[in-house]
């Protein structure tokens, strides 16, 4: 009789057992979710515009940890912002890359491809009895002595043989940051190699390109004095603007006369010098850079 009890109350021990299992595996339920990785998504608001229109680019990517942007021939040429409106100043085929970094630590990029119609060139019509300088156009009748370019501080002068003005141009750049910048002030030449009489001309003609926020000098020398007219960067004095397109620029001789009454222009040694303003400090804009074609004298 004792062994047929002890046997029921192991089962009724077990069954409590059990029940209590069953009932407290309940509240150790959990969900489980499997990992998803984050998700590359941007667009842009158009792939096609003229020069001097803006395109804007967005980031709605998931799980990002980081975003770099890289627009080239646009301004801004980068970004680390998700929402980014760049401006594209010239003509040509351009790519967009946007390269994310996820929470996980893995990337992914995204490109874009963007077409800028330049903008129309105006026809080069050249003046009767004009001087030419410096110009590639076949229909100026006089012509000026020999020419020497020369980078009298820091400015790296070069020719570059397409996309100017009307074909080849020259690119006045500062070297790219300090300390290969050294000092403060630049400066470059374009020199006749014999003194030269330009008194019976009235004006001094160049295409210029340029996105410069520096001043800076357009100078004129005989064998001794010095004449210069100064632009800044919001005048667009004379034409002079800073929107990265060519532009005409028509400067009166009479104003560097102005300028510097002892200038004598029977005898103008150097007839175009690139010169930056003091006390400015092109190594702190660190952006000097001037396209320079087409270059002549009319009255």
């Amino acid at each position: 009789m004792t062994i047929k009890l002890n046997h029921i109350a192991k089962l009724k021990y077990f069954l409590l057992v059990l029940f209590a299992s069953l009932f407290s595996c309940e509240d150790d339920v959990r969900e489980v979710y499997l990992y998803k990785k984050g998700e590359l998504k941007a667009e842009s608001t158009n792939t096609s515009v003229k020069a001097g229109e803006t395109i804007t680019y967005t980031d709605s990517s998931t799980k990002v940890r980081a975003v770099k942007w890289t627009f080239q021939g646009g301004s801004p040429g980068s970004s680390i912002e998700p929402n980014v409106e760049v401006k594209y100043a010239k003509g040509g085929t351009f790519t967009t890359t946007l390269e994310i970094t996820f929470v996980d630590n893995t990337t992914q990029k995204k490109t874009f491809t963007v077409e800028v119609e330049a903008p129309a060139t105006p026809p080069i019509v050249i003046p009767a009895d004009a001087l030419k300088i410096y110009s590639e156009n076949p229909d100026f009748t006089k012509t000026a002595p020999v020419l020497n370019w020369v980078s009298s501080n820091q400015f790296v002068i070069k020719e570059v043989a397409a996309d100017g003005y009307e074909g080849a141009f020259r690119n006045f750049s500062l070297p790219a940051a300090p300390p290969a910048a050294e000092a403060k002030w630049a400066m470059a030449i374009l020199s006749f190699v014999n003194f030269t009489d330009i008194s019976s001309y009235t004006h001094i003609n160049m295409a210029v390109r340029t996105t410069s926020t520096g001043k800076i000098r357009f100078r004129m020398k005989d064998a001794s004095n010095t004449g210069y007219v100064e632009f800044d960067a919001t005048s667009n004095l004379y034409g002079l603007k800073r929107d990265g397109s060519w532009n005409m620029v028509k400067i009166p001789i009479a104003d560097y006369k102005k300028q510097n009454p002892s200038l004598d222009l029977t005898k103008i040694k150097d007839i175009l010098v690139l010169r930056s303003v003091d006390p400015e400090d092109v190594r702190a804009l660190n952006n000097y850079i001037f396209d320079i074609d087409h270059i002549y004298l009319s009255k």
